[in-house]
């Protein structure tokens, strides 16, 4: 017995085109087909398809879902867990730099301090490096500042 298909009228048509809106959002999955809309709706392939709007509307969610453009809601969920966790640990990661500023600073104080207490200020020690002199290379400098990595003894011990 052959189905009976009804005339699609202009509310179907806004309600059709709205629907295939939300399939190029990725809202409704990753899988259209005519024949899917023929089952969800009631209308043949051949009616659906005569109309433009209906037409432009399954092209553009087609287009989308087949290039990549729109994400199943099971991938953005989990897009969204992954920045979730990723912003967490960059704002552990900035607490624990702001920590270390915090110390850093401190002890450039307790230095800048010993400095001034043994008679010079550190205005003439924190000076450019004189255009004749050789300027220490990255490994030089590295072993010239590996004892300032050293844990920061607390503010009575220096």
């Amino acid at each position: 017995m052959a189905k009976k298909y009804l005339r699609i009228s202009e509310k179907d048509i806004d309600l059709i085109v709205s629907e295939l809106d939300q399939w190029a959002e990725g809202q409704l999955g990753s899988k259209l087909t005519w024949a899917l809309l023929e089952e969800r709706f009631g209308f043949s392939r051949q009616a659906l398809q005569a109309k433009p709007q209906i037409k432009a509307a399954y092209d553009i969610a087609k287009l989308a879902l087949s290039s990549g453009l729109v994400k199943s809601r099971q991938q953005n969920d989990k897009d969204i867990d992954n920045l979730i966790q990723e912003n967490r640990r960059l704002k552990a990661q900035i607490e624990e730099h702001q920590r270390k500023e915090y110390l850093w600073k401190q002890r450039w104080q307790r230095i800048a301090y010993h400095i001034r207490e043994k008679g010079s200020h550190l205005s003439t020690i924190d000076q450019p490096i004189p255009p004749n002199k050789k300027v220490p290379n990255e490994r030089e400098t590295l072993v010239i500042l590996r004892p300032f990595d050293n844990e920061i003894p607390p503010s009575g011990r220096i």
